[in-house]
Order: C-alpha cells, then structure tokens, then sequence
C-alpha cells in the first residue's frame, strides 16, 4: 500500500494523536486526551468497510472493523475511565479499559511496523497510543491520575 492512498488518514491520524497528547500531557484533560483516540478509533474503520465492500471474504477488514469499534466504544469521552476518582470499583473498571485500548494498539502497532508494505507512520501512532495508556496505567496504579 502506497503512502499516497493512505496520505489523508495519516494526516487525520496525526491531528488525533495531536489532540490526544494534547489532552494528557498540557491541558490534563480526559476529554480530549480520550476525543483524539475515540475520533483515531473511525479512521481504520473508514478504510477497512472499502475494502470490505471491495472483498467480503477479508476477514482481516471485518476483524480490524469489530476491534476499532469496540475501541471506539472504549475510549468514548464521555465516560470517566481517566477519571481521579479513588474509588477500587472505578479504578479496576479504569485499568480493564485502559489494558483494552493498550493491546489493541500494541498489536496493531506490531503488526503494522513489521508489514514492510505499510506505511510505518501508522504503526508509530498505534505505538504512541500504546505508550499513553502505558501512562495512564501507571498513574491509576499510584492513584495520581490528574484528569479532569
């Protein structure tokens, strides 16, 4: 897959990764921090139904859809995973989502970075993410998520 097929995607993946990082590292703010990858989460969907229309016996594109979906659903910012809040019931709820989001881009990031045939960008995004919920991870586990 050429970089020209996939240059507005990547430009929209770096403008969600920009809001993203945004939102955790200068404004600690779980609306946007949790806005970027929940808009980043439609961008493999978008790609992913074309082809599918294009081959319904793709089944890597009908399992990349499911899975952005439910990461979709994941990193939607209007719930409170990023939250501050001190209670065991929401901080377990916090560390299964923040694993979920992590090993779905973790694993995208692998097998996107060892594709020779894929823009290696792409992979550096999903590993960025993965690095953030890394971070969000740590923070929920010493109880000092500083989220609004």
């Amino acid at each position: 897959m050429e970089v020209n097929e996939l240059l507005i995607p990547i430009i929209a993946g770096g403008i969600c990764l920009a809001i993203s990082i945004y939102g955790l590292a200068v404004a600690k703010d779980r609306f946007f921090a949790l806005g970027g990858l929940f808009l980043y989460s439609f961008i493999p969907i978008i790609h992913r139904v074309g082809l599918l229309l294009e081959d319904p016996q793709d089944y890597f594109s009908f399992v990349s859809i499911v899975i952005f979906i439910v990461q979709a659903i994941l990193a939607s910012p209007f719930g409170g995973f990023l939250s501050p809040n001190k209670d065991s019931v929401q901080k377990t709820w916090s560390l299964k989502v923040q694993s979920s989001i992590l090993v779905i881009n973790a694993s995208f990031a692998y097998l996107i970075l060892t594709n020779p045939l894929l823009p290696t960008v792409i992979g550096v995004y999903h590993a960025i993410y993965s690095l953030m919920m890394l971070v969000a991870i740590s923070k929920t586990l010493a109880g000092n998520m500083d989220m609004k």
